[in-house]
């Protein structure tokens, strides 16, 4: 499913005192989209959608289920005035649009993998941006698997916890998804909590939600070797007496799993080097 981080910003280049000193680097390309109401424009993006924000309620959109870096969009009405669509994707890109109605759009699909690169973004009280979020995962997907314990299997799905890595002020959380079973997998969301390991009787429970600055996933759950997915997350410890706890859901089915981490183990988490 979308998920959503918070407290993003584009990221500047220099200091800016006047608008006429920003520079070309610290401003994000905009694209001109037409939009018609009888027939769905298609966007592609490098990377799985994180979010979209729509200027004008008129302005239709829709991930593709099974393809989460394609986005359906067209209009609920006709002549709307013009308008702007947001998009975030999880490797922390923002890409921005200027929305128009017509009735006869001059293309129907728009690959911007094939556009030019955007300017990395930073995030409020990380010390690395989203290019460098990326480069770190990357070597994460292809370190060796050292935790142990922390896994689910049943149902036909097998979710494991394979490491915690360490850089700067940034966790890197590594896990793999089996899907053993003849019927393929979607996953509709994939959400952290700390969470308390016991409750008084009658009390309810509460739940910290911790959300991600980034993921990426690699294959899918019915590959040979699953799929590997790496979040990553601002630091944080917690106490004995709560668990990191990382759920995941199906989409249109009930085949979940829950995998429950302690201090303990979070703190086994290896560092990064350059």
């Amino acid at each position: 499913g979308i998920w959503i981080a918070g407290n993003l910003k584009a990221q500047k280049t220099q200091k800016i005192e006047d608008v006429s000193d920003i520079g070309e680097q610290a401003i994000i390309p905009t694209y001109n989209l037409a939009i018609t109401w009888n027939k769905t424009t298609t966007l592609i993006f490098p990377s799985q959608i994180q979010s979209a924000d729509r200027g004008d309620a008129a302005i239709l959109a829709e991930r593709v289920k099974g393809s989460e870096n394609v986005l359906k969009v067209k209009a609920g009405s006709k002549n709307f005035e013009p308008s702007s669509l947001t998009v975030i994707t999880t490797d922390g890109q923002v890409y921005a649009f200027n929305v128009k109605y017509t009735d006869d759009p001059p293309y129907l699909v728009l690959d911007v993998r094939r556009q030019p690169p955007y300017a990395p973004v930073d995030f409020n009280g990380v010390s690395l941006n989203s290019k460098e979020l990326e480069g770190f995962a990357g070597k994460v997907n292809g370190m060796l698997s050292f935790i142990h314990g922390v896994h689910e299997n049943k149902n036909g799905i097998d979710f494991t916890l394979e490491g915690i890595y360490i850089r700067n002020d940034v966790l890197f959380f590594r896990y793999r998804l089996h899907n053993l079973s003849s019927i393929p997998f979607n996953a509709s969301s994939l959400r952290f909590y700390v969470r308390d390991k016991k409750k008084a009787r009658r009390s309810a429970v509460q739940d910290n939600e911790t959300k991600p600055l980034f993921r990426k996933d690699w294959g899918k759950p019915e590959d040979i070797l699953g799929q590997s997915i790496v979040v990553a997350f601002p630091k944080f410890t917690i106490a004995e007496s709560k668990d990191f706890v990382s759920e995941l859901m199906e989409e249109h089915g009930d085949r979940n799993a829950t995998l429950k981490l302690n201090q303990r183990k979070l703190l086994k988490a290896k560092p990064l080097l350059q």
